[in-house]
């Protein structure tokens, strides 16, 4: 069976992860009590995909908030001037950093693929295109549908409904099991079974939620170019052994894409670089002429 590749202080990064996870969803007694958390904070927006439904959540994804704010769920159709203004500070200081480190559901993939398996499999011919789902799922699912309901008067968070496994995995499953399971329907296990889909690729390819359809991911990639928080690669030091890009759990070459909007900034070829030619830094990026162009 094949087994992810182990990076040396990978430790560190899922204890990181972890953190996250409970600092987001710290009640967790709720999970038992089948009653979700109401409190003050529930308004502010967390930097990842983090359900509001799940039970121990003291905050808001931002994706569903900017939902809510398109579709009225404010009572009106607003514009989303919290949440862009939410997304525009943590897209510019941390890009998709917060991806490799902070989301829930990114953690969630990264223990599945650690997972022995038959076969791992890092990229496959034309995957390429399957990246740009999330852009369409980001202005369909996001934003479009969304508005198109605002119209006829109705709230749909069509992502969250149809779509997003992290509501289904720590908010849809842990209510149906303590409070609402006779209340079930098509919806619910429509997402499990995406839920399930995602989980068993996860298995074979490392993150395919975020290398496919996730919004969140889609948008904080917008900003890895000039986010403070970035990957340096020094072309003089390389000796171009490859293990970067056989490490990489988006599927890249970072040498060569270190300004991509797929780098999550997990600083695995980083850590594995044999000659020290690959950094995650935060601040202003110094120009440097032995970088390569980057590459999307």
């Amino acid at each position: 069976m094949a087994k992810a590749k182990r990076v040396k202080g990978e430790w560190k990064r899922l204890t990181v992860q972890a953190a996250a996870f409970l600092l987001q969803n710290p009640k967790l007694h709720r999970f038992f009590l089948g009653t979700i958390e109401q409190g003050k904070t529930k308004s502010v927006c967390v930097p990842g995909l983090n359900c509001y439904s799940c039970p121990a959540a003291i905050g808001a994804c931002p994706i569903g908030s900017l939902q809510a704010s398109l579709s009225g769920g404010y009572k009106k159709p607003a514009f989303p001037f919290y949440v862009l203004g939410f997304l525009l500070l943590f897209g510019l200081t941390l890009g998709r950093w917060i991806c490799g480190w902070l989301c829930p559901f990114g953690w969630v993939q990264d223990l599945v693929y650690r997972i022995p398996f038959f076969k791992k499999i890092r990229t496959f011919p034309y995957e390429r295109f399957l990246r740009w789902l999330k852009y369409a799922v980001l202005g369909v699912l996001v934003i479009g549908l969304p508005l198109l309901s605002a119209f006829k008067g109705v709230l749909v968070p069509w992502f969250c409904k149809i779509l997003c496994p992290a509501g289904t995995l720590f908010g849809g499953i842990p209510l149906a099991i303590t409070k609402y399971g006779s209340q079930i329907g098509f919806y619910f296990w429509w997402k499990v079974g995406v839920l399930a889909a995602l989980l068993l690729l996860s298995l074979l390819i490392s993150r395919p939620f975020c290398r496919y359809l996730c919004p969140l991911g889609a948008i904080y990639g917008m900003f890895n170019r000039i986010a403070l928080v970035h990957l340096d690669y020094a072309s003089g030091k390389c000796v171009d052994c490859g293990k970067c890009e056989t490490v990489c759990p988006m599927g890249i070459d970072p040498k060569a894409q270190f300004n991509s909007a797929e780098c999550i900034r997990c600083g695995r070829c980083a850590r594995s670089c044999p000659v020290d030619a690959l950094h995650v830094r935060f601040g202003l990026r110094m120009k440097n002429d032995s970088h390569k162009k980057s590459t999307i």
